[in-house]
């Protein structure tokens, strides 16, 4: 029993943060997570919004060290095991942008990487073994719904766009039909005009 709650207990062991950050043009926003040696860490990232919805993401080690970096980036998602204990930085650059603000939407999970404090598969009984599958399937769930929301803001500003244009144009094509049909009755009023005078 009391393996069963230890076993339930390390479920809140593994900590996961969704975050939605914006950065402005021309600079660098950064997260500072305190994480122990040999842990796990994934980063999921996502522009939600803004200019060519590219971004520079990039994660700093507590020694300086880059640990993951890439260039001009739509979404990804990167996972490493910490090699020293420290504060490892997650930043997005804006740098290549001098006009747009981009919104970035990212999460980063981070729970054990090394495995000698928990139990193995053999260890466990089959209704253990079942949880663990269930908690798996849980975040996999948990993130999948948030690469979805994610998505779904994306689609839903570029109908929103769309729909704007669309209703901006038909006005416009309204307009010149109207200006039209005017300057036509003008023109056709004016050649009776001259007619009349024959």
């Amino acid at each position: 029993m009391k393996f069963l709650f230890s076993l339930f207990l390390s479920i809140f062991i593994i900590q996961t943060q969704s975050i939605t950050i914006t950065v402005n043009p021309n600079s660098k926003e950064c997260l500072i997570e305190s994480v122990d040696k040999h842990t796990g860490v994934t980063l999921f990232y996502q522009v939600i919004s803004g200019g060519g919805m590219d971004i520079n993401p990039e994660i700093l080690g507590p020694d300086g060290v880059v640990v993951y970096k890439r260039e001009k980036e739509q979404e990804g998602k990167f996972t490493f095991l910490t090699r020293t204990a420290g504060e490892y930085r997650f930043c997005f650059g804006n740098e290549m942008s001098t006009v747009t603000t981009k919104q970035v939407n990212f999460n980063f999970q981070i729970g054990h990487g090394s495995d000698s404090g928990i139990a193995k598969k053999e260890h466990l009984t089959p209704l253990e073994n079942g949880v663990l599958e269930l908690q798996e399937q849980l975040r996999g769930i948990l993130s999948e719904q948030r690469y979805l929301k994610a998505r779904e803001h994306i689609h839903r500003n570029t109908t929103e766009s769309t729909n704007s244009r669309v209703l901006w144009w038909s006005f416009l094509q309204t307009l010149l039909l109207i200006a039209m049909g005017v300057a036509q009755i003008f023109y056709i009023k004016r050649i009776f005009e001259k007619t009349k005078k024959f």
